[in-house]
């Protein structure tokens, strides 16, 4: 591994303190605690029912999940641990607060280690800082089920890392289960994360994501921290946009580090999943639809209609629960090609499709967790008509992404991980003059972390991200010679994770 680890090190002595001293606060502040998630309330159930290493899913979990919050193989959400009172036009069931709402909340001390200094740092004359905000993420959701077969789920976040943080709702859906045979058809109708069901999820991962630090509303986006999460996940393409109706909005630069499409946090649509050999057969199908924005340059907006399809299949091997999943996303007028030439805006003739594929695993045995996902990505090679100059950019339609993470809990208070992370994006490979330097350079990073569970809903942890890519000179010439991909040189954070 490269030096960068080594300087790494020699960081994490020099913000030693700092860090003991945190760790020692959140656990006198939490230690304490012996409160339990909502369906644990519920079901006076074992939070290791539903978790192996939380929040990972077991197969109980998972199946839990896939039932609309409902017990595998039942339609119990309508009287199960509720209240009935009699009415005149019939009983009313009703949950205790306790059993439908839960709180999660986590804070990170994080110290990033960039090759140069930013734009963001120049301006704040500081290189390199402790990032240090209590709490840094707060989730409230309520879930379960209003009657039988009809579940619900609700969650408003406060975010600090996000640009004008708010509490809003990032994901609110409702799940009519077992439509016709049990096991066979349930529906998801709202805002919600397409990958959920999928062996390698955007969500439930044990390295949360670190949010980015860039500005989208002009192009070329100026970045200065990419953010960390599983890079097959990203949108791995240079030099996109969403089109003249969101010139100068937040998000109109496509950043090739953000998830996207089926693997976003969150899409407004419609998905129907279900096992066509009913409940408990091994193969799982989902088909989506999800609503997003068309993009156009002419100044307006109407929908666009994204479809996707996924199958998973479940299975055992010795006392290994296993799973292998593939799916098919295609995004029609979802992007488009885009150059900045001398300060004028040069787009494509065409907006360009988005097709994302993957495929992903994972095993549970013992006290492991295993995960991986490699996902592609394919774009329209743009055309640029009578524009002779933009015709002189280079482009490449695919990129990929491969994550891959694996989890041993030691005991029951310990874990340790590690995630590897690896992209070879594509879109604009070479600006039409200047520098002969490519734009889309590789990035991967290699991710460990340990995590200590005072009790099984409150997890502290250290971890840390390593770049492993040697230096890449920057071609867009924006006053950094360190191209994005690498700049960010390491990233060390001590924080909690508690749920209750």
């Amino acid at each position: 591994m490269r030096s960068n680890i080594s300087s790494a090190i020699r960081r994490v002595a020099a913000t030693g303190v700092l860090g003991v001293s945190a760790i020692g606060m959140f656990a006198m502040d939490i230690g304490g605690a012996e409160a339990i998630p909502a369906f644990a309330r519920k079901y006076e159930a074992n939070c290791a029912l539903c978790h192996t290493n939380e929040p990972r899913l077991t197969l109980f979990g998972q199946q839990f999940k896939e039932n609309g919050y409902q017990m595998p193989g039942s339609a119990d959400g309508g009287t199960q641990a509720k209240h009935v009172y009699e009415g005149a036009q019939g009983p009313v069931v009703v949950d205790d607060i306790s059993k439908i709402m839960a709180v999660r909340i986590r804070a990170e001390i994080q110290r990033p280690s960039f090759k140069q200094e930013t734009g963001e740092m120049k301006n704040d004359g500081v290189r390199e800082q402790v990032d240090f905000v209590v709490p840094k993420i707060v989730n409230l959701f309520f879930a379960g089920t209003a009657r039988e077969n009809l579940g619900y789920f609700l969650e408003a976040e406060y975010n600090t890392q996000e640009e004008g943080s708010a509490v809003a709702f990032e994901r609110a859906f409702l799940i009519f289960s077992n439509l016709g045979k049990p096991g066979v058809a349930n529906v998801t109708v709202g805002n919600f994360d397409p990958s959920g069901l999928y062996a390698f999820p955007t969500h439930r991962q044990q390295l949360d994501p670190i949010g980015p630090k860039a500005e989208t509303s002009s192009f070329p986006p100026t970045i200065n921290r990419i953010p960390l999460l599983p890079l097959a996940f990203s949108s791995k393409m240079y030099g996109l946009t969403k089109g003249s109706a969101f010139s100068g909005a937040e998000g109109y630069a496509v950043l090739p580090f953000e998830p996207l499409l089926y693997n976003a946090p969150n899409q407004t649509g419609i998905a129907i999943h279900g096992r066509p050999g009913g409940f408990g057969s091994g193969f799982l199908y989902q088909v989506g639809m999800a609503v997003n924005d068309k993009v156009n340059t002419d100044g307006t907006k109407e929908n666009r209609y994204d479809t996707y399809v996924m199958g998973r299949y479940d299975f055992m091997v010795g006392a290994a629960s296993s799973q292998v999943s593939a799916f098919y996303y295609n995004a029609p007028y979802a992007a488009i090609s885009t150059l900045n030439m001398g300060g004028t805006i040069v787009y494509a003739d065409q907006a360009t499709d988005i097709t994302r594929w993957g495929v992903g695993a994972c095993a549970q045995w013992g006290d492991w967790d295993v995960y991986g996902t490699y996902i592609a990505d394919s774009i329209d090679a743009p055309t640029w008509g009578s524009n002779m100059m933009a015709a002189n950019s280079v482009w490449e339609t695919d990129g990929a992404g491969f994550s891959a993470e694996a989890d041993w809990r030691m005991n029951a208070n310990w874990m340790l991980g590690l995630r590897y992370d690896w992209m070879a994006p594509g879109g604009l490979e070479k600006l039409p003059m200047g520098s002969s330097e490519p734009l889309n350079v590789d990035a991967s990073f290699l991710a460990p972390i340990v995590k200590y569970y005072p009790n099984p809903n409150i997890g502290l942890f250290a971890r840390a991200y390593f770049n492993l890519e040697s230096d890449k000179k920057n071609p867009i010439g924006s006053g950094v010679d360190e191209h994005t991909a690498t700049n960010l040189e390491n990233m060390l954070a001590l924080g909690v994770d508690m749920a209750f």
